[in-house]
């Protein structure tokens, strides 16, 4: 059984990922059994590396953008993190001191993993060495120190964390940028214990030129290519060794940015980071002539992709590994006026109708490239709702991305607000980032319904089952929305549910149907086919690992009168319900080709 799921994984990687992988591994071996011979070699390479000179004008743009973004992440708790209390993602660690910092803290939890990469990323010396102070110079000289004495090369485990060439890629930025902002608030730029800094950024610029992650692909070498660009706009010309960084730059962004604008690896939220990326990549001048006016293009399509992937409250839809407060988006791109009506966002898979703040988002894509579908959730023909500025149905976030139950449960078909199949999953996830089987959603032709704005969609992530799922959706803008699915297949009786999970701010209210009430709005669940169980208390984690209280409302499917054809009709109505009529939607939805 494992062979065949290491099978059903494997297959779907190219040539490249195959070969880099290998590459990869095998330096980290050499890294432990012949330490001097692999550090020297690496040493060399370091030596012969130019030092960015962080005064160099090109990087005065990029530093106000990282500036912008680190504040918004880490401004509010700086003062702890001066005195050694650091909080990534819920989790807070005390060292005390940062003289006691603990670069390879580890307690045996979740996503420890997670939390060390973050702590590497050293973003929080940003706005430290922005000040111009000598002080928090100090603390950043004296992070720098400990984090080289506490990870050499040739302990266990330290390319996965504080080595590994996406953390490198980080610190790297995070350090050249802080370097500029110091000199521009008067901090003393020749001071010779900055070439300690300097000195660490051009050794993780070496290493990440070395170490590409070109067996990961997508966002990880995207990021690597990024912190390259930045360091080199701290040079006077591109290193020899570096002649190619602008064509496989722009070839990684190729594989990231997809025609319609939208992020490859179909999470709102990485699709912010790359966006963010992108406009890193661009400011460093490194790109050119044709290719620049390219990377333009690129920043222009994938900003309106962002805002299709919006929510009237201004920040990312959760699809996939998504969670908020990542990145503001203010600060990577200005919020756009999105006309009412249908947006089809085509290649990334999602479909977005709207009103005024009446604003639903659907699922219609696959799991993710099949290279590296690491992010994926099984949301198929899931759906957000926003109704009147105000979230009302939500996908769930990410619990986690340590493997174990957490992650298991997040990611699966039965925590989101799509058609699922009882005790079965339409991909097969394995440890964190790992699938085998996996389905797909699409878009297929509308029905022809009453509803003034409408989509639908299927999904063939049960075909192993020998069940098909489609999805229909109908929005009257400031009065309802239609939800009717449907299943295909014999296998599908007793099993096929649709649950829709709404945030715990709104107040359940029952009467002859259930109502949820919430600044105002109030909101009628009107089960037209299906079996509704009761409201049940659920959760969702709109910031990772974050746990907030949540409403669950399960339909169990009615079989629609022909063998193996079952549905479920719902409408969810906050002000006049239209007239609808669920059986025949279904109907025409199981006629739909």
């Amino acid at each position: 059984m494992r062979i065949g799921r290491f099978w059903r994984t494997a297959r779907h990687l190219n040539v490249d990922q195959w070969r880099y992988r290998l590459h990869r591994r095998g330096q980290h071996i050499l890294a432990r059994l012949a330490t001097t011979n692999w550090t020297k070699r690496l040493e060399r390479k370091i030596l012969i590396t130019p030092m960015a000179d962080p005064a160099q004008p090109v990087l005065d743009v990029i530093a106000d953008q990282v500036l912008a973004q680190q504040m918004g992440a880490c401004g509010s708790s700086l003062a702890e993190m001066a005195a050694g209390c650091f909080t990534f993602f819920g989790h807070t660690v005390d060292f005390g001191d940062l003289e006691r910092i603990d670069w390879r803290y580890a307690e045996g939890g979740g996503d420890d993993l997670l939390w060390r990469l973050n702590l590497g990323y050293m973003g929080y010396a940003v706005p430290w060495l922005a000040s111009g102070g000598s002080t928090d110079l100090a603390r950043v000289l004296s992070l720098v120190k400990s984090l080289e004495e506490q990870n050499p090369w040739d302990m266990q485990g330290v390319f996965r964390d504080i080595w590994n060439p996406y953390t490198a890629s980080h610190r790297l930025i995070n350090l050249l940028v802080g370097l500029n902002l110091h000199g521009r608030a008067g901090g003393d730029l020749g001071q010779p214990d900055l070439d300690l800094i300097l000195d660490h950024c051009r050794c993780c610029a070496a290493y990440v030129a070395d170490n590409p992650e070109r067996d990961i692909q997508y966002n990880h070498l995207m990021k690597n290519y990024v912190a390259l660009a930045v360091y080199c706009a701290g040079l006077d010309i591109l290193p020899a060794d570096w002649a190619d960084l602008p064509q496989v730059a722009i070839k990684s962004v190729q594989q990231n940015f997809l025609a319609d604008g939208g992020h490859a690896e179909r999470s709102p939220m990485y699709h912010l980071l790359g966006l963010r990326d992108l406009h890193l990549l661009r400011a460093s001048a490194i790109i050119g002539g044709t290719d620049a006016a390219t990377l333009d293009d690129y920043a222009r399509r994938a900003a309106i992709a962002l805002s299709l992937l919006s929510h009237p409250d201004g920040d990312i839809a959760l699809f996939n590994d998504a969670w908020l407060g990542e990145v503001p988006p203010e600060g990577v791109a200005a919020p756009m006026r999105i006309d009412k009506g249908r947006h089809d966002l085509i290649d990334m898979g999602y479909v977005r109708l709207q009103e005024g703040e009446d604003v639903a988002i659907f699922d219609v894509g696959p799991c993710g490239p099949d290279e590296n579908p690491a992010h994926a959730h099984a949301d198929f023909l899931s759906t957000e709702l926003s109704i009147g500025g105000v979230r009302f149905l939500v996908d769930p976030g990410t619990a986690a991305y340590a493997p174990g139950p957490a992650r298991d449960l997040c990611r699966s078909a039965s925590q989101h607000n799509g058609p699922h199949v009882i005790d079965a999953e339409p991909i097969e996830f394995w440890e964190s980032f790992r699938v085998g089987r996996r389905g797909r959603a699409e878009i297929i032709a509308d029905l022809d319904l009453d509803a003034p704005l409408r989509a639908t969609g299927r999904q063939d992530g049960y075909a192993h089952l020998g069940i098909e799922v489609r999805r229909s959706l109908g929005l009257w803008p400031g009065r309802g929305l239609l939800i009717c699915d449907l299943w295909l297949g014999r296998a599908a009786v007793q099993r096929a549910v649709s649950r829709f999970l709404v945030p715990g701010y709104w107040l359940v209210e029952n009467g002859e149907a259930t109502t949820f009430v919430c600044e105002g709005q109030t909101v009628t669940v009107s089960v037209l086919i299906g079996n509704a169980g009761a409201v049940q208390p659920a959760e969702w984690w709109p910031r990772f690992a974050e746990g907030e209280p949540a409403h669950a409302l399960s339909l169990a499917a009615q079989p629609l009168g022909t063998e193996g054809v079952f549905g479920i009709a719902v409408l969810f109505h906050w002000g006049p319900p239209p007239n609808v009529d669920g059986r025949q939607t279904l109907d025409k939805l199981k006629d739909r080709c």
